[in-house]
């Protein structure tokens, strides 16, 4: 019994350390943050986010690689690129509000594109099976341009509030990448 309390009890000091640095990323930069200021805002002592972190940098990371590996999941899980951008852009809505900080202008600037290159190789063979020819580098530059493109919608949503659902925008960001694509498909380059 005591070690389901004591295992309770470091979930939710986790949770509260979590909850309070995303809180302070709403204001300023990683780089602006310190452990004390996380230990006030989470009403703690330095010791005890000691037990947990080594520092803030290494909370968020923990913070951002949690998110990672959960889009990851939604890839895996899924074998259709447009599926994929519906489950991403889902994820992201019922995820809002860890996702409009960690996308922010205070989040990572990267961890958006690493979502992104989830699917990477799902797409990249499908380009294969699509088309009568294969030209490494040019699905690289491709892919990457759909990525980035991808990656300017997904913030702009993110950070207009989430209006649009996340069938809308997953819809436009496919529309989007189809009709660039056509271009490949229609001629060899």
């Amino acid at each position: 019994m005591s070690d389901k309390k004591t295992d309770h009890r470091v979930r939710y000091t986790k949770m509260v350390i979590k909850e309070s640095l995303l809180k302070l990323l709403t204001e300023q930069s990683i780089n602006k943050i310190t452990v004390t200021d996380i230990c006030r805002e989470a009403n703690i002592n330095r010791n005890t986010f000691y037990s947990h972190y080594a520092n803030q940098f290494e909370l968020l990371a923990m913070i951002e690689n949690d998110l990672y590996e959960e889009i990851k999941q939604l890839g895996i899980s899924s074998s259709n690129p447009q599926k994929l951008s519906y489950e991403l852009c889902k994820y992201i809505k019922a995820n809002k509000t860890i996702c409009e900080v960690l996308f922010s202008e205070h989040g990572d600037k990267e961890l958006l594109e690493r979502i992104l290159y989830i699917s990477h190789d799902l797409t990249i063979e499908r380009w294969k099976q699509e088309l009568k020819y294969y030209d490494p580098q040019l699905f690289e530059s491709w892919y990457t341009f759909a990525a980035h493109g991808s990656i300017a919608i997904i913030k702009k949503w993110v950070s207009s509030g989430l209006k649009e659902s996340p069938g809308k925008v997953a819809a436009f960001i496919d529309k989007a990448t189809e009709a660039v694509s056509k271009a490949f498909y229609a001629e060899e380059i």
